[in-house]
């Protein structure tokens, strides 16, 4: 029988306090992501400087001419960043992706036995890792598609862009609004795919399953408790805000939500959804897919 939400709070309160250490997956994700991200992009930048600033400095003033010279060097500059860009998001997908594993079953052994360490972060990270990885992209297209609802904006905006100062005013109403709306609708659609595949990435590391597998397991567990898997999004949407609102705090702002956001609210909810989840399913036999 699914555990109530007020029991997955509470309990999962207690399992936190007496479980401290589940952050640190996520202390660990942020500091390697940052670094990586500054390492791959800062190379990047420097490899592509020194190419620029000797077509620059060979005139003492920029000409007209000068610009189509540097053109083929710009694309091919813009080329290294885009390449830096996506290596640096594939890389930091897959570390976000062997914490979140090490984190969901420090979750799990923390719930059933009462105790947890560093140990099952890395035996978790290293079994479920490139599973959760795949898991993470197949929901990230599923979301992707949200991006439709803003093209019928865009195809009717473009044409206008050039004369848009000169549009009448109901014209100019007309094109934001249905570019507004549009965007309205994606928003909705990424909060309701949120909402219905919240449990895809708990019942890959916690069933131990494929990616395939577990999307369609956790995709089943959310339409047998629909009203308990949208409660705990609530809550935990709700959570995540807490953080956000020390934000506008001056200089400070950023690190208190840093702090709050990766120690505390972070381990809390993935303690609250491995709880939901175990009170949801019995033990299936592993499956690998991916």
């Amino acid at each position: 029988m699914v555990e109530d939400t007020g029991s997955v709070i509470g309990k999962g309160f207690d399992t936190w306090k007496n479980n401290l250490t589940i952050c640190l997956p996520f202390v660990f994700s942020a500091i390697l992501t940052h670094i990586v991200a500054v390492i791959i992009i800062g190379a990047a930048i420097l490899a592509i400087i020194p190419s620029l600033l000797s077509h620059l400095t060979k005139s003492a003033e920029p000409s007209p001419e000068l610009i189509p010279q540097l053109l083929p060097q710009i694309f091919q500059s813009m080329g290294i960043i885009i390449i830096a860009i996506i290596v640096t998001i594939i890389l930091c997908m897959l570390i976000n992706a062997f914490f979140w594993a090490g984190a969901i079953g420090m979750a799990k052994e923390a719930i059933e036995t009462g105790r947890t360490d560093i140990s099952h972060m890395i035996e978790y990270g290293k079994r479920k890792f490139i599973s959760l990885f795949f898991t993470d992209i197949i929901i990230g297209l599923i979301s992707f598609v949200g991006i439709l609802f803003l093209v019928p904006g865009i195809l009717y905006i473009l044409p206008k862009l050039r004369v848009l100062s000169v549009l009448p005013p109901e014209e100019v109403f007309t094109a934001f609004a249905i570019f507004g709306l549009g965007f309205l609708a994606m928003s909705l659609y990424i909060l309701i795919i949120s909402i219905i595949f919240a449990l895809p990435r708990y019942a890959v590391v916690i069933d131990d399953l494929g990616a395939i597998s577990g999307i369609k397991t956790g995709f089943k567990m959310f339409m047998r408790n629909k009203v308990a898997v949208f409660l705990l999004w609530l809550i935990v949407f709700a959570a995540n805000m807490i953080p956000m609102s020390f934000g506008f705090i001056e200089y400070i702002g950023w690190v208190i939500s840093a702090i709050l956001s990766i120690i505390i609210i972070s381990p809390l909810t993935v303690i609250w959804w491995s709880r939901l989840y175990l009170s949801m399913t019995e033990p299936t036999e592993p499956t690998e897919e991916l």
